[in-house]
């Protein structure tokens, strides 16, 4: 019943939230890109089962984002190390879209807090940053749901001990279909080739 994806999400898990004591601060690490083809498949993320709360209170699937390309990513508001940088990233690949691209290209944000981003507190953050509520969605679930979710996009994270969480920097696109086309990983990459990726996917669509 479960399809590939879903199973080597699950061995994966323990990964995505126990990274090494060595790369627990190191934000620059990298997890090893997943790579995935370009016709639908197993590996599309949509294969998970978790229904998902947005920050407008409304449960969605993870194939509710299905349709589009997707710029994903995971962190959490409350962040002030790397997610700020990953929305920064987010906020400038929107604004140098390609003409006619706005709108045909969705932003999503997964909170890995699970316990402090609720959806009001997530709805706060969308507001505070400007985010268009019709190309963005930020999404809440319970610790099961992230893990298997930062398995499948590759996201290491693991509690800091301090209240907040150290994890990869990583922003995913994703194709029609849920499948990763590209992945920038760490806060220093540019993003100018994640959007390239986005003009070659619009263009295939």
């Amino acid at each position: 019943m479960k399809r590939k994806l879903i199973l080597v999400a699950a061995m994966l898990a323990s990964l995505a939230v126990a990274p090494s004591a060595a790369s627990a601060h190191d934000h620059m690490h990298h997890d090893a890109q997943i790579d995935a083809p370009a016709a639908h498949s197993d590996h599309s993320i949509y294969n998970l089962e978790s229904n998902w709360t947005t920050q407008d209170g409304a449960s969605a699937p993870l194939a509710s984002l299905q349709g589009r390309p997707v710029v994903a990513a995971m962190g959490y508001t409350t962040c002030k190390d790397i997610c700020p940088a990953i929305v920064a990233d987010m906020m400038w690949i929107e604004k140098h879209l390609p003409p006619g691209a706005p709108g045909r290209v969705k932003f999503a944000f997964f909170s890995i807090d699970s316990a402090g981003d609720t959806p009001a507190r997530l709805k706060a953050y969308a507001d505070d940053h400007g985010f268009d509520p019709q190309g963005w969605t930020l999404f809440h679930r319970d610790e099961d749901a992230v893990r298997e979710l930062a398995a499948a996009l590759g996201v290491g994270y693991r509690p800091d001990g301090k209240g907040g969480f150290d994890h990869a920097a990583v922003i995913s696109l994703l194709d029609a279909n849920g499948e990763i086309v590209f992945q920038q990983r760490g806060v220093r990459a540019s993003s100018e080739e994640l959007l390239a990726k986005i003009s070659g996917v619009l263009t295939r669509n």
